[in-house]
């Protein structure tokens, strides 16, 4: 249909032009022509009209010659090629009798020549009258019309006759039809027509041949930029020519070769775009200038603690219940980033606001970078503590040993038994001080990664008897009882014997610390399925809530604040980097007032 349309139009424009063309070139020497065949015959009844009006003027002075002017008068109409009329000074048309002393005696004609000759016995033709009009005051006129006697243009000239004083005596009138002039346009419309007939059927024929020649490679144009708005950029044109129709079809190639190779490194840089995004662990949150929510990624559920997919309505709900609208508008009006911090579901979050800006300078959107800082700020809570928890540790026994230092230095103490008790308070202190820096190295050297474990076939019963006989001595002082129940034949488990005795004594150490008096602590140890050993330790101390499980294992962390003189609070924080030198998973469960139970699942028995 496109290409039936524009042949169409172009065949019609062709046509159209050439028929234009032609007339008008035909017109214009029809034209010329006429008026070139009456200006021709113009001329030459103006010369004779006015050779017959000189004869006339001079014929008025010499009467002597009017005889034979009358015998030539009768051939004048013949001589002229034309009808012939001589008129007096008021135009009336005069005869060669009885003119009287008119006409008759100016020209010389006296009365009594017994003889009546009439120049012209045919009436005036009727644009005779303004001719002879325009004569008489001393002008030549000349008239076209048409004559329906004769059928075609006739030509009327008027000529004055003046005597020798210069004055208007009479006039000359010629009046004859442009003979052959009528036939000559008649053939000429009817050659032209026949020509443009001719120029028609060629222009039609011309028109269809270029059209087509013009319309296949413009069908084929169109149909390639087509394909490349559906996304087809390997659509060629086909066009192989060396005008400016081949010039625009290769262009169109070379911007599809172009389009194409672009759109594929956007797809890329898109693609890579979004996996750097969906690899963030904040969540991204794009707004459009009516603060709508329009993208996000897979992150945000997780922090925002709601469920995949994460659906825009949803988002556009929780974000208008935080209320960041104001937060928004103002970054988007200053075109300057801005942050807020928000709580949301005992979480805290901030979020990282900043304009989108085209290449103009216009702003499009927004961003929002959303971060859950509730652990940060706790990682940072437990920095301070840790380092309070330190200063702490140090500072209450070397208060302890400069003071009993001090008191011996001063001489107030000078009994043998006290200073004996100082001296002892002083090595306690000072031992205190080397466990703590003992600790604190052994954690850092764990941390650092610098530990190697050397596994050998540990026989886990004997370990553990070992361990419980060794803490059975300081569960003693509270009357706590330790009972070890073991499954019988137990398979040896690689392991490093000095590390896993030292991860029991920590567990165990806890439990026999974290009890009351007179309560039991019970160890047991069996094989359970996939060929794992389970090592549960149970006591019936104070418990720990489940809020604080997840931060027991943290540095100086203490679930009691209270009971700092207990420990330093590393020792779980160690027992968790010998768990994972030894690849062993642990659980814990506890219940404020019940106790706490741990188990701890060693791989790969022998």
């Amino acid at each position: 249909m496109f290409k039936k349309r524009i042949a169409f139009k172009l065949t019609a424009s062709f046509v159209v032009i050439v028929l234009i063309s032609m007339l008008t070139i035909g017109l214009l020497f029809i034209q010329m022509f006429r008026q070139y065949a009456f200006d021709s015959r113009e001329q030459t009844m103006l010369a004779r009209a006015r050779s017959i009006a000189e004869v006339m003027a001079e014929n008025s002075q010499n009467f002597g010659q009017i005889r034979g002017l009358v015998g030539s008068m009768r051939f004048l109409d013949t001589m002229a090629e034309a009808k012939v009329w001589i008129t007096d000074s008021k135009g009336t048309p005069s005869s060669m009798s009885g003119m009287g002393m008119g006409m008759g005696q100016k020209f010389g004609f006296g009365p009594g020549m017994g003889q009546s000759h009439t120049f012209n016995s045919e009436p005036l033709p009727s644009e005779a009258e303004k001719v002879i009009q325009e004569v008489l005051k001393g002008t030549e006129s000349v008239s076209e019309s048409f004559s329906s006697v004769y059928n075609e243009a006739t030509l009327t000239v008027g000529v004055p006759i003046v005597d020798s004083n210069h004055q208007v005596i009479g006039s000359v009138l010629l009046h004859t039809p442009v003979t052959g002039v009528t036939a000559i346009l008649n053939k000429a419309v009817s050659i032209l027509a026949i020509s443009l007939l001719a120029a028609l059927v060629l222009a039609i024929g011309l028109g269809i041949f270029y059209s087509l020649l013009f319309t296949r490679p413009l069908k084929a144009m169109n149909f390639t930029a087509l394909e490349i708005t559906r996304g087809n950029y390997s659509a060629r044109t086909g066009v192989n020519r060396k005008d400016e129709l081949g010039q625009l079809g290769n262009s169109l190639d070379h911007l599809a070769l172009k389009l194409g190779y672009t759109i594929d490194q956007l797809f890329q840089e898109k693609g890579k775009l979004n996996d750097i995004i969906s690899s963030i662990s904040e969540g991204i949150v794009a707004f459009d200038t009516a603060l709508k929510p329009i993208s996000v990624n897979t992150a945000l559920a997780e922090i925002m603690n709601r469920p995949q997919p994460y659906l825009i309505e949803a988002v556009e709900r929780d974000l208008n219940n935080l209320e960041i609208e104001a937060q928004l508008t103002r970054v988007m009006e200053d075109k300057t980033p801005s942050q807020v911090i928000k709580e949301w579901l005992g979480k805290r979050l901030r979020f990282t606001v900043s304009p989108i800006v085209d290449n103009h300078g216009t702003v499009t959107g927004s961003v929002a970078l959303v971060q859950d800082i509730s652990e940060s700020e706790r990682l940072e809570q437990l920095r301070r503590d840790f380092v309070a928890n330190v200063s702490h540790e140090f500072r209450t026994p070397l208060t302890v040993i400069r003071g009993s230092v001090e008191a011996l230095v001063d001489g107030i103490v000078e009994n043998s038994e006290d200073i004996k008790r100082y001296h002892h308070r002083i090595l306690s202190e000072t031992r205190g001080l080397e466990r703590l820096v003992g600790d604190l190295m052994e954690l850092s050297r764990l941390q650092s990664g610098k530990i190697t474990i050397n596994k050998d076939r540990i026989h886990i019963s004997d370990l553990l008897t070992d361990v419980v006989k060794s803490l059975q001595t300081i569960a003693d002082q509270k009357g706590i009882k330790i009972k070890y129940q073991s499954q019988q034949d137990l398979p040896p488990s690689p392991g490093d014997y000095d590390r896993l005795r030292q991860l029991f004594v920590i567990f165990l150490d806890n439990a026999v610390k974290y009890s009351p008096a007179n309560t039991l602590v019970s160890v047991e140890s069996r094989i359970i399925q996939n060929n794992t050993l389970s090592i549960i330790i149970r006591d019936q101390g104070y418990g720990i809530a489940a809020d604080e499980l997840p931060y027991i294992w943290d540095r100086f962390y203490k679930v009691d604040k209270s009971r700092q003189g207990l420990g330093t609070g590393l020792g779980l924080a160690i027992a968790k980097h010998l768990l994972d030198l030894h690849d062993c998973k642990v659980s814990v469960q506890s219940e404020i007032g019940k106790g706490t139970e741990i188990e701890l699942k060693l791989p790969n028995l022998y």
